[in-house]
C-alpha cells in the first residue's frame, strides 16, 4: 500500500513538541476538502503527519552563553538580545566547521529518526515523503535531502520564508551555488512560499540556472493576519495561512489521485492553481 507522509521542520526560535499539531489539522481538512471537490466518493483518508522538533539542541547552549555573557553585566534590551542570539545562535551552531560538526550532526540525526519511525511504523507500506520546512528548517531539510539523496527523495518540498538564497553567500557568488537539492521527477514538486515582506525569506528560482530548474516556483503571497499581515511579523504566520495551506492540500490531492486513481499530474496545471489563489 502506498501512503503520504507529511513532515514539518520548524525555523529558528523555542519551539516545543505539538508546534505543527493545529497546521496539520488544518492541512488534513483542507486536503479532504479538496480532494472531495474531485472525487465525492472518496472515502477520508488520512495523512501521516509528523514534527521534527530540533530546537533543545541549540537552545540549551545558548541558555547557556547569556547566563555567561550576563552574569557580571546587567545589559540592557534584553528581549532583543535573546532573540539575536537565538536567531543568530541557531544559524551559526548548524554550520559545518570541520571541527566535528556536532550540532549538524544531531539535527541531521533528529530527522533521520522521525523519517526512520514512519517508516519503522508502515512496515511493508511504499511511503512518499513530502516535507513542509519553516525558515532555517528549510536549510537543515535541504541539506538532509542532499546529504541523503541515495536513501530518500523528496516527493515534494514545500519551504516557507526561507533565507536559503541567504545562504547561497557562503560560496561567494550564490551563481555558484549549483547543488540544489532535488525533489521526485516528474511527479514532485518544490514550491518556495513567501510573503513578500517577509525579511527571511526570499525567491529561489533567480539564483542561477541550477536553482530555477529544481524549483518549480516562487510563491509571493501575503501571509498573516491583521497583526502580521504587510509587515516583517509575517515571518512566523506561514504555519496555519490558508496561501501557504491550500498549495501544499492540493499538490497531496492530485499525488493521491495519482496513486490511487492513475490520474497523470499535470506540473502546467498546478501551477496555475496557485496563480489562482493569488496573484504570481
Amino acid at each position: 500500500m502506498k501512503r503520504q507522509a507529511v513532515i514539518y521542520l520548524h525555523g529558528i526560535g523555542e519551539q516545543k513538541a505539538g508546534y505543527s499539531h493545529k497546521s496539520a489539522e488544518k492541512l488534513q481538512e483542507t486536503f479532504v476538502k479538496l480532494l472531495k471537490k474531485k472525487d465525492a466518493s472518496v472515502s477520508s483518508p488520512d495523512l501521516i503527519c509528523r514534527e521534527v522538533v530540533w530546537a533543545p539542541i541549540t537552545s540549551d547552549p545558548q541558555a547557556e552563553l547569556w547566563r555567561r555573557v550576563n552574569s557580571k553585566h546587567d545589559l540592557d534590551m534584553v528581549k532583543l538580545r535573546k532573540f539575536l542570539i537565538s536567531f543568530a545562535g541557531d544559524a551559526i551552531a548548524y554550520q559545518k566547521t570541520g571541527e566535528g560538526d556536532e550540532v549538524y550532526n544531531e539535527i541531521d540525526a533528529k530527522v533521520q529518526s522521525v523519517i526512520d519511525a514512519v517508516k519503522n511504523e508502515y512496515d511493508g507500506d511504499d511511503v512518499e515523503f513530502t516535507f513542509v520546512a519553516h525558515s532555517l528548517g528549510s536549510i537543515i531539510v535541504s541539506n538532509y535531502l542532499y546529504d541523503h539523496a541515495d536513501d530518500i527523495t523528496a516527493t515534494n518540498l514545500f519551504t516557507l520564508g526561507s533565507p536559503i538564497a541567504v545562504w547561497a553567500l557562503r560560496y561567494g557568488d550564490p551563481a555558484k551555488a549549483d547543488s540544489p537539492t532535488q525533489v521526485e521527477r516528474p511527479n514532485g514538486a518544490w514550491i518556495n512560499i513567501l510573503d513578500d515582506e517577509d525579511i527571511i525569506g526570499y525567491p529561489l528560482r533567480e539564483l542561477n540556472p541550477h536553482y530555477k530548474k529544481a524549483v518549480d516556483m516562487d510563491y509571493v503571497t501575503e501571509i498573516g493576519g491583521v497583526i502580521s499581515m504587510g509587515n516583517p511579523i509575517s515571518h512566523i504566520g506561514y504555519w496555519e495561512d490558508n496561501n501557504a495551506i491550500k498549495p501544499i492540500a492540493y499538490k497531496l490531492v492530485l499525488d493521491y489521485l495519482r496513486i490511487h486513481q492513475n490520474k497523470p499530474y499535470s506540473k502546467p496545471a498546478y501551477l496555475k492553481y496557485i496563480r489562482s489563489l493569488w496573484n504570481v
